[in-house]
């Protein structure tokens, strides 16, 4: 089963990224533990990690004050996560994006989530990252 929702997310985002004047971004990051992430039109954002995976879409974006002639983004999104071998669930995502140049970004941000593993469990998880815009 994990191997089929991998391979799954792997075809929609690779079907995704195929549509004309897509924007990708890629990266290293810690979120379902250590993995890798994709950013699809600054809308999706997807993580494969070796604890789990998780599906974010961003509904809400802004900008925050220059910092160091860098400019801070926010984002707040809503998604789903599920662990490779606990558990799965429904989460919200807040993060702050920095670009760093004009095709790498940093980001850290908090997710608290709400786990139906055997009953309903309130958590907070964290992610931080590396990306680079293709």
């Amino acid at each position: 089963m994990k191997r089929g929702i991998l391979t799954g997310v792997a075809l929609t985002l690779m079907a995704a990224s195929s549509a004309a004047q897509a924007r990708i971004e890629a990266g290293f990051g810690y979120d379902q533990g250590l993995g890798v992430m994709l950013q699809l039109n600054n809308q999706i954002n997807a993580f494969v990690g070796n604890d789990g995976l998780a599906v974010d879409y961003l509904f809400a974006r802004g900008n925050v004050d220059q910092v160091e002639e860098m400019p801070v983004r926010w984002y707040v999104g809503g998604g789903a996560f599920v662990g490779w071998d606990d558990g799965y669930g429904v989460r919200v995502p807040f993060g702050l994006e920095l670009q760093m140049s004009q095709r790498w970004e940093a980001y850290v941000q908090i997710a608290p989530d709400l786990d139906f593993d055997d009953s309903a469990k309130f958590g907070v998880d964290g992610a931080i990252g590396i990306r680079y815009t293709f």
